[in-house]
């Protein structure tokens, strides 16, 4: 019985290893589930992950995208251009909020402004001393209305510049209370419409002007005072300066400097009055499509009274941009029409070289192109006001009340439309009263038009 004891003892160290052994197992059986439970679920991530791969949107499209629909930044881009060529020095035209804009007379802007309007004033005083001095013709008058308008423009555009601040913020208010958009395509669209005018129309203004540099490289070769051929390029293009003054570079330079900027701010005021039309357009254009939306469908009083409030807020928008701009309409309009005048003068008489003709011809062209996207988008402006009316006329008897009435009235009574210093006003029969006027004036003056040499060595043709 003595061995009963050695084998309790041996039974227990048994127990205890079996135990170690069984603990062992079981840390290893977990630690090894463990790692295929792992392995396999990185196994089927990797076998049923989908790549994720975020696109790169184009310039357009994210412009698109962040567009919110506002005059202010659909034309904030297309103001730094102008204030590049000494026009419209606002601060913070290209910021989010109208808030930001601001105008002082000590900022860099301004100082470069004035001070081009200064060099402006020079050389149309050389012009006109020049025309003065030498027999006074339809023809010859042609420098001093081009630098004219091109100052004028300028000190109009410095006025604006001082209200433009107030303007967009009231313009800001307007749009705020107008029926939201229903896409973003819609939102984007004036602003895309505005730069596609400005880049067509800076592209085609130098396409123009690098014609009008190669026809005045022969007119100058034939016309040749000195040796030098980049000086004669000078003497003849520049002839207002060097008319009264000895021939130097920096007059030179300065005058080619003035030549450039006079010609983009001449094509840019038809531009400016083109862009303002298509904002105002595209707020009636707004308005007009909430009430399509709810065409010959029964709504409340209330619904009429707020659209013809917001309607009534358009057209005082539409008033306050007029009195800012209409002088530069004015100068716009007649400009073209003199221009037009001059150059169908001129096509009578026998071209002295292909380069000439195909600037001339592309510069007539140019000009009427112009002359008629200027008067059909500013007609717009009263198209689209005018276009209400006819969603009121769909109103159901049901829903006939005094709101709705009161709306017709103003529709039908009021004149909305951009002006030349109220003298005229923006509308389609415009372009018939234009074209009809181009042609009286015309027949008048083929009665006293000789054929004259266009590359006359005595008489300028660029200056």
């Amino acid at each position: 019985m003595k061995f009963l004891p050695k084998m309790g003892r041996k039974l227990r160290r048994l127990k205890t290893k079996v135990r170690k052994l069984d603990l062992v197992h079981e840390s290893a059986r977990k630690k090894a589930l463990q790692e295929s439970c792992e392995t396999y679920k990185n196994h089927m991530d990797n076998e049923f992950e989908v790549p994720i791969k975020i696109p790169k949107l184009s310039r357009s499209t994210k412009e698109a995208f962040l567009s919110d629909g506002s005059f202010h930044q659909a034309v904030g881009r297309v103001l730094i251009v102008a204030e590049f060529f000494a026009m419209m020095p606002v601060k913070g035209v290209t910021g989010k909020h109208p808030s930001n804009l601001s105008f002082s007379w000590r900022s860099i802007r301004t100082c470069f402004s004035l001070l081009f309007i200064a060099s402006s004033l020079a050389n149309f005083g050389l012009s006109l001393f020049k025309v003065l001095n030498n027999p006074i013709s339809f023809n010859s008058v042609k420098p001093i209305i081009f630098r004219g308008s091109v100052l004028l423009v300028l000190m109009v555009a410095l006025n604006l510049a001082r209200q433009w601040p107030q303007l967009m913020m009231y313009w800001h208010t307007v749009e705020k209370d107008l029926p939201q958009y229903k896409t973003q395509l819609a939102k984007w669209k004036m602003g895309h419409t505005i730069s596609m005018v400005m880049l067509v129309g800076m592209m085609l203004s130098f396409a123009e002007h690098i014609l009008s540099m190669v026809s005045a490289i022969n007119y100058a070769s034939f016309c040749n005072r000195t040796a030098d051929p980049i000086q004669n390029y000078f003497l003849r293009t520049n002839d207002e300066i060097f008319f009264v003054a000895s021939y130097s570079a920096p007059l030179a330079v300065w005058g080619k400097f003035q030549n450039v900027y006079s010609t983009f701010i001449w094509n840019y005021m038809d531009m400016f009055v083109m862009m303002v039309s298509i904002g105002l357009a595209s707020k009636f254009q707004q308005l007009n499509d909430d009430l399509r939306n709810f065409k010959g469908m029964n709504m409340a009083p209330t619904y009429w009274s707020e659209r013809r409030i917001q309607y009534r807020n358009i057209c005082i928008l539409c008033e306050k941009m007029d009195n800012a701009i209409s002088l530069i309409t004015m100068v716009s309009f007649s400009n073209n029409l003199y221009f037009i005048c001059v150059q169908l003068l001129r096509s009578l008489n026998t071209m002295p070289s292909v380069a000439h003709a195909v600037y001339f011809y592309f510069s007539l062209i140019f000009l009427i192109g112009r002359t008629l996207a200027v008067s059909l988008y500013s007609a717009s402006v009263h198209d689209e006001s005018r276009l209400t009316l006819r969603y009121l006329r769909c109103v159901p008897k049901e829903s006939w009340c005094p709101e709705v009435k009161r709306f017709s009235e103003e529709v039908i009574s009021d004149v909305v439309a951009l002006s030349g210093m109220k003298f005229f006003h923006l509308t389609r029969n415009l372009v018939l009263s234009v074209a009809g006027t181009i042609v009286t004036y015309e027949l008048v003056l083929i009665q006293f038009h000789e054929d004259n040499d266009l590359w006359d060595c005595n008489q300028s043709y660029y200056s």
